[in-house]
């Protein structure tokens, strides 16, 4: 069986490893959810190894789940119109955000009064969750995403998402922070991993042959900057101070 494919052919079992790939990445993204309930917790008699562990889940697990975002819009994008898609998104993602945040705010008003709860809030914050993410700000990536697929589906050509990708690189190291209304600010720091997902996507092919042969090289190049990045922080801070500063480009800020 054989199937058209920019101008060439490829077999069913090329496709099936297509598919399998994409699959991967949807176990990747799997697995940072379960790291990101992992790294927020933290008690206090926590041992120096669980202290070390979550810096480590810290330091990569947010880029990698919007690389593997990045990675399955491009994989799996459909050809439909520009509103269609964005009220998919919005129907997936700020539905699902207001209404937890509406829930999360209304316990918190329950609560406040009786027990401690961190970051209280007010009636006014069911105002202000259509434009932050007041409930609570591990909510942010809600926000990054929805900028990111607002913008992305705009560049029709390959050329144009590669000059995507240089001007997301453009922003993450811009060396002053912009507003988080909207979390425009997180958006800034993540649209580049996102867009290494797509790109990445767009040319897997071509990528999964170099990365096959110089996986050895990657691996180290990974665990040397983790090492690098472990001892800096280790050297610096203890059980309390975060994992990463908010301008790390690794960072998460909850």
């Amino acid at each position: 069986m054989f199937c058209t494919f920019a101008g060439g052919e490829f077999t069913a079992k090329d496709d099936s490893n297509k598919m399998n790939r994409i699959v991967t990445i949807d176990i990747a993204k799997a697995i940072c959810i379960i790291l990101v309930v992992i790294g927020h917790y933290i008690p206090d008699n926590a041992p120096e190894w669980y202290v070390t562990l979550r810096t480590f889940i810290y330091s990569f697990h947010m880029p990698l789940f919007m690389f593997a975002s990045g990675f399955v819009y491009m994989a799996t994008r459909k050809d439909i119109s520009y509103g269609t898609f964005l009220g998919r998104k919005f129907r997936r993602l700020m539905i699902p955000y207001f209404s937890t945040s509406v829930i999360v705010i209304t316990i918190k008003l329950l609560l406040q009064s009786k027990a401690y709860v961190e970051n209280p809030v007010t009636l006014l914050s069911y105002a202000k969750i259509l434009y932050s993410p007041e409930a609570g700000y591990f909510l942010w990536f809600i926000w990054a995403l929805w900028w990111m697929f607002v913008i992305v589906p705009l560049c029709k050509q390959p050329a144009q998402r590669l000059g995507l990708l240089a001007v997301s690189m453009l922003l993450a190291h811009i060396p002053f922070d912009i507003t988080d209304i909207f979390c425009l600010q997180e958006f800034k720091r993540m649209f580049v991993y996102f867009m290494l997902g797509v790109v990445m996507a767009e040319h897997r092919d071509m990528i999964w042959r170099y990365a096959k042969q110089y996986s050895y090289a990657i691996y180290i190049m990974f665990a040397g900057a983790e090492a690098a990045l472990l001892t800096k922080v280790n050297s610096g801070g203890g059980k309390n101070a975060h994992p990463l500063s908010r301008n790390s480009c690794g960072a998460v800020h909850f």
